[in-house]
């Protein structure tokens, strides 16, 4: 490892990281990865060459991981084979063609017959074990009825559980087995909270009324500022890099919040290297310095927040008149209703309503946002002070300011608080629902115009969602362990596991392995690939890749058709043929008749007007169309005219139903696992998951052609941390804690903030030298998301130590 000179190392310690310092320590990681290709405009002749391809036919298809970019991508075949994949151009956005390294390279794995599951296979030895024979379509699909019809007549047909996550997005291959689980009244799971992205909905949720939301990444061209805050564009969202770099370009200042120096701070002007886990307090402590500094936006706060809103003293709970919400009108001096339109709601102050006592909600947040002072923001988040009251006031002058958040800054217990603190900043500063303002939890996705007076729907899902009169259960994934293993409301004895590495990317895959699985009398695993998964199910069935099979996709204001560029490798199937099968034999078949082609072509509604001047065979040759109501520029969600689905209909920080939890206004809690606890005394080091540039949860992190990017895992530890332990760079180490460990290399670096490790997600076990980042992890229900709707499981919540080995 090249080393740093002594004045990087104490810019880094002290946590005051410039530009100019961060190129001066850029050979330390390589930052600038070529994962992002596209063009700003191709040429007629460019695409007219591309159809013509000396490598012989073109397919148009569409990435449908979970990495939010939803790639439009061109196949080059021949030999029927994959030979490579290109971008494809976005209809209405001829910026917007892309594809990464992860795809090209996808490609070319899911035709490596050595990593694909070719045949129907049937467990011969223990779980765990890679002992497997195998067996004939007939036979699986026969045994498969078999276990079904089992577990319904010992437990009901809800015994049966239907697990899908993100492997696949496309609609066919995700809603295949809740559509299945609902035909035959089975069990399916809410996954965002398993999985770990649902403490951003449930913060969104709270202040914006729902769980989705942002600015287009092109807005960011009317910012003074941007903060990434959590949010690794260059890595997950390559797609929208470009947006952020013209930004840039144009003026505008990047700040990076993150605890690990990752490659988004190479576009940026600085890096803000924060503790984990206290975004929170940076958003309170930026608060109070803008709030004390008399700079908030009351205007805003006044006319589309719940900041005038009254609220009772003794009870928590908002003043109300029957229905009406009320405030104080400074005009009157008494209180009205809060839709009075020539009232002017008080933000500040007590008051006496019907003998009474109450204050405007924002009294509350200021009381909160005082608790957090430049010391101790500070302390919690080791920032300097001078760098935090800089953040605060380049925030709210720097006009307008947008945020961009990111799931890593979630991924803890009371996993709701920061996008709802973050979010609650940006409405201080009155940068909600303007150009160039807003704290994003979404980018780049467009919209469709309203058409007034048309009725028919765009698709036509009524024979896809026809389950004969049945409907399944669904239950929170939060939930899953306990429910399995205390067999509580009632038992799973059958598992259907789909678009899933379940052991790889869920918590304590050590407690799933001796406690969750053996309650389970039959697995059912559907994959394409081996996995860690796949070696304890008693059945695994080869499924299709994206490449391989019809599909469908709706992203507005583009609809994708997927067909076959490739014949399936070995005997895989699609998900709707699996099902077809199985339907016929438990006496369903006949709500599984379609072809995958039949299904998805008959989605498409050609009377509405979205469809206009629709062909099947132009639309085939690109496989995407763009809708003729679709909206292509730059657009934003919650601006003036946004009706907010939260009780009080406004942007709300108050919300009266979590008084019983102390947190009826955004609040800083310390991690669940805290270094300064006992337990930190024996595990001193905090450690958290990020998603690197060559992988998508663990979709790619074997393929050999991205072994150039990175061929193995390596744990991320500051230098001081290193040298406690007499770690040098390349050292092989030992990460562990009560409940698990992993051993692999050490990558020694300034790059991650001093008592804390980084580790990325998406290695399986066998790329460690011993064991598996996932045993580390824990999932601890916590009562506060279980009422607002789940617990998000806390991935960066978790104490370990390092040692050599």
């Amino acid at each position: 490892m090249k080393k740093t000179d002594d004045t990087l190392f104490n810019e880094v310690k002290d946590k005051k990281f410039t530009r100019r310092t961060f190129i001066k320590g850029l050979g330390t990681i390589t930052v600038v990865s070529s994962i992002g290709f596209g063009t700003a405009s191709r040429s007629k002749d460019v695409l007219a060459k591309e159809k013509k391809s000396e490598t012989g036919k073109v397919v148009g298809g569409l990435c449908t991981y979970n990495c939010t970019s939803r790639c439009h991508l061109k196949a080059h075949v021949k030999d029927g084979r994959i030979i490579t994949v290109t971008p494809g151009e976005m209809p209405g956005r001829a910026d917007y063609a892309n594809c990464c390294l992860r795809s090209i390279a996808y490609s070319q794995r899911l035709q490596d017959e050595d990593a694909r599951i070719l045949y129907p296979m049937k467990r011969v030895g223990k779980r765990g074990e890679k002992n497997f024979e195998r067996i004939s379509w007939e036979e699986a699909f026969d045994t498969i009825a078999r276990k079904l019809k089992e577990a319904k007549e010992k437990y009901g047909p809800e015994s049966a559980g239907f697990f899908t996550m993100t492997g696949n997005l496309a609609k066919l291959a995700w809603e295949s087995p809740i559509r299945f689980a609902n035909c035959f009244g089975g069990t399916t799971f809410d996954v965002e909270a398993l999985m770990s992205d649902h403490g951003a909905t449930m913060g969104m949720g709270l202040v914006y009324g729902q769980g989705r939301g942002g600015h287009d990444t092109r807005d960011y061209m009317n910012s003074k500022l941007i903060i990434l805050w959590g949010r690794n564009v260059v890595d997950t969202h390559t797609s929208e890099t470009r947006y952020l770099i013209k930004a840039r370009e144009n003026g505008a200042k990047i700040i990076v919040i993150d605890p690990r120096q990752c490659p988004s701070a190479a576009i940026a002007d600085q890096w803000i290297a924060i503790n984990p886990g206290t975004d929170t307090a940076l958003a309170l402590g930026m608060m109070n310095i803008i709030i004390s500094k008399d700079l908030h936006d009351k205007e805003w706060l006044r006319k589309y927040s719940c900041a005038p809103y009254l609220v009772n003293d003794q009870d928590g709970k908002y003043m109300r008149d029957g229905n009406h919400y009320l405030i104080w009108d400074t005009k009157t001096k008494k209180a009205v209703y809060a839709d009075s339109k020539k009232a002017v709601g008080a933000i500040n102050g007590e008051f006496t309503v019907n003998g009474v006592k109450c204050k405007p909600s924002f009294e509350y947040l200021v009381a909160e946002t005082k608790k957090y002072n430049l010391e101790k923001t500070a302390e919690i988040t080791g920032i300097d002070n001078q760098v935090i009251e800089t953040l605060a006031m380049e925030y709210i002058t720097m006009k307008p300011a947008g945020i961009r958040m990111g799931q890593g800054m979630q991924r803890v217990y009371n996993a709701h608080s920061p996008f709802r603190t973050v979010a609650t900043l940006a409405a201080v500063a009155g940068y909600i629902g303007i150009p160039g303002g807003g704290a994003s939890h979404m980018g780049g996705t467009s919209a469709n115009k309203p058409l007034p007076g048309v009725t028919t729907p765009v698709f036509n899902y009524e024979d896809w969602t026809d389950y004969g009169g049945n409907s399944g259960k669904m239950q929170k994934s939060s939930l899953m362990y306990d429910m399995i293993t205390k067999k509580d409301p009632y038992p799973i004895d059958f598992l259907w596991l789909a678009g899933t590495n379940f052991l790889n990317q869920n918590p304590d895959p050590n407690r799933v392995i001796k406690e969750v699985f053996p309650n389970i009398s039959f697995i059912v695993s559907v994959d394409p690939f081996w996995t860690w998964t796949s070696l304890y199910a008693d059945i695994i069935l080869p499924g299709n890749t994206y490449w391989e099979k019809w599909d469908f996709y709706d992203r507005a204001p583009w609809v994708f058709i997927m067909q076959p560029a490739i014949k399936p490798i070995g005997e895989s199937k699609s998900d709707p043929e699996i099902f077809a099968e199985l339907a016929k034999r438990l006496d369903f078949g006949h709500l599984w008749k379609k072809t995958d082609e039949e299904w998805v072509k008959g989605f498409i509604n050609l009377e509405h007007p979205a469809f206009e001047g629709f062909d099947w065979d132009n639309v085939l040759k690109d496989g995407v169309w763009g809708r003729k109501d679709g909206i292509y520029e730059p657009v934003f969600a919650f601006g003036p005219e946004y009706q907010y689905q939260t009780p009080t209909a406004r942007f709300e920080f108050y919300t009266e139903s979590l008084k019983e939890f102390n947190q009826e206004v955004p609040t800083y809690t310390p991690g669940l696992e805290n270094p300064k606890s006992e337990l930190g005394k024996k595990y001193p080091l905090l450690v958290f998951n990020y998603h690197d540039r060559f992988n998508v949860h663990s979709q790619h992190v074997l393929e050999e052609s991205l072994k150039i990017v990175q061929k193995e895992p390596e744990v991320w530890i500051n230098t001081k941390d290193a040298k406690k332990r007499a770690i040098n760079h390349g050292d092989v180490v030992r990460v562990f804690n009560d409940r698990g460990s992993c051993t692999l290399k050490a990558f020694v670096t300034e790059g991650v903030v001093p008592g804390a490790i980084a580790l990325a997600s998406g290695w399986q076990p066998e790329s460690y030298i011993e064991g598996h980042h996932q045993t580390l992890t824990q999932l601890t229900i916590n009562p506060v998301e279980e009422q607002i709707s789940a617990t998000n499981t806390a991935y960066g919540d978790v104490l370990v130590q390092v040692e050599r080995v």
